[in-house]
């Protein structure tokens, strides 16, 4: 690679990547071109590029290991990039967190792209439901009572390890007393968190609302969907009225007794039309 190229490591997105090295190596060969990208990979339409970047084509195969010869990439740059594809193009959650982690174990990774504890607490739902269960549950070190009082349960030693990571971020502490209680009534996003660590996050908790379908009575429940027509003014609108209702829920938590229980609340709306 040549040294006045992007460090690869710095990026944990691909498509990211590859428009900055195109960037930089286009100012220093003005022939490097998505023509010249075409002939060195073998596709058939010089827009592969464009298209690959804009994230309306997936990388796979002999493209993929054509495209890193073209970039001129080092063994472990190599793996780096082909874990950064991995994750960007997986299916599922769990492939996703596993290609991550795979990124993250390079020693040569930036540990302040991601974020490793902040990235751990974004990648399981429990975590945060811990952290509010806090407000209620008398916890103070056993680790096997406080997995039961979570709903569906988790296991003793994933529990043990939520703590131990709020306790890292600061986001819980023990009082006086050794009760463990989050420091802060309110937590708000860190600004600093990437999309792909709430990306994880969002992924996890719309899977409960799935099994929530199933595993609650309507009575304990309140899951409901609507399809309706807004123009691009009236979705900003509708955005807004789903923060100024966030806020107003957590308003409602702000006082919470040994009575209550943790929900969670999601929000969805997306397009489901071109």
């Amino acid at each position: 690679m040549q040294t006045n190229a992007p460090r690869i490591f710095s990026f944990t997105d691909f498509r990211q990547f590859l428009e900055e090295y195109y960037r930089v190596e286009k100012a220093r060969n003005p022939k490097f071109s998505h023509r010249y990208i075409q002939e060195a990979i073998g596709t058939s339409s010089s827009g592969w590029f464009a298209d690959l970047v804009k994230g309306r084509i997936s990388l796979t195969g002999t493209y993929l290991m054509r495209l890193v010869a073209l970039l001129k990439l080092g063994r472990t740059e190599s793996e780096y990039f082909e874990a950064m594809v991995q994750y960007a193009q997986a299916a599922s959650l769990e492939d996703k967190n596993r290609f991550l982690e795979r990124m993250t174990s390079f020693k040569e990774f930036k540990s302040d792209v991601v974020g490793k504890d902040k990235f751990d607490y974004y990648s399981k739902w429990y975590h945060a439901a811990i952290r509010e269960l806090l407000f209620i549950h008398e916890y103070r070190g056993d680790f096997r009572a406080l997995a039961k009082a979570l709903n569906p349960s988790i296991r003793p030693q994933q529990a043990k390890e939520a703590i131990a990571l709020l306790e890292r971020l600061d986001l819980v502490r023990p009082d006086a007393s050794g009760r463990m209680l989050p420091s802060s009534p309110v937590l708000t996003k860190d600004p600093s968190i990437k999309s792909l660590h709430l990306a994880a996050f969002l992924k996890a908790n719309m899977q409960l609302g799935m099994e929530a379908l199933d595993r609650f009575d309507r009575e304990e429940r309140d899951i409901s969907s609507l399809s309706l027509v807004l123009s691009a003014e009236a979705f900003q609108k509708a955005k807004g009225e789903i923060k100024s209702l966030r806020k107003k829920l957590l308003s409602l938590s702000e006082k919470p007794k040994p009575d209550d229980k943790v929900f969670q609340c999601n929000f969805q709306v997306f397009p489901i039309s071109k």
